[in-house]
């Protein structure tokens, strides 16, 4: 809140972004506003053949909105990207699942990079990295423990991209699950599962690249 006298300050900034971090630790959504996208199967498929040839239409239409809610209906059936946003200290963002990814075996990425660097532009972001963490960390009430650690180290972290790979049934993602993005400092993401999962959520599996 800017204060009256002065205008917005340093303080005022810090208090915005702890909110945000905090909304971001605990799952809270209510300070989303923004209005999201909603990725199909299909433009997931075409987003991750658009890694390769830089077409922006294609990117665009697979770029969660920064500081909103978005969603996918992804079965997985066949490989798909789904890209972040520039990464920009204090976004929070989410993506929940309307279909758990058990249509067929096909690699689920999430890119830090490559997606649309403003909504009407014409570049692609780059030189963002998933910050170094514990990714997906934890155990559901499924019978495994699913989770990976992103690669590079503290000071200098090296990963773009997660990869879930899921089975025909029984995955920890199901319908519902949430995963929320925060940028605690301009170019890194901090992520957080909260799995809703399928059946016994056993099965599914977590790398990096």
């Amino acid at each position: 809140m800017a204060n009256p006298l002065y205008g917005q300050n340093k303080n005022d900034e810090q208090m915005d972004d702890y909110q945000t971090y905090l909304d971001f630790c605990s799952g809270y959504r209510g300070n989303l506003t923004g209005t999201g996208i909603a990725v199909s199967e299909a433009e997931a498929v075409a987003s991750l053949a658009a890694v390769s040839s830089a077409s922006q239409s294609a990117t665009n239409a697979a770029t969660l909105v920064a500081s909103a809610e978005n969603s996918c209906n992804v079965t997985a059936a066949a490989a798909g990207t789904i890209h972040l946003p520039d990464a920009a200290k204090g976004v929070h963002l989410c993506m929940s699942y309307t279909q758990s990814p058990d249509g067929s075996t096909g690699a689920h990425h999430i890119d830090a990079n490559g997606g649309a660097l403003i909504a009407t532009g014409d570049a692609l972001n780059s030189g963002n990295v998933f910050a170094k963490q514990v990714i997906a960390g934890g155990r559901g009430n499924g019978a495994i423990a699913y989770s990976v650690v992103s690669a590079g180290t503290t000071s200098a972290p090296t990963s773009v991209r997660i990869i879930y790979t899921p089975t025909t049934g029984n995955n920890c993602i199901g319908v519902e699950t949430v995963i929320h993005f925060y940028c605690p400092i301009d170019g890194q993401w901090l992520v957080r599962y909260d799995f809703i999962q399928q059946g016994t959520g056993a099965t599914g599996a977590f790398t990096v690249a």
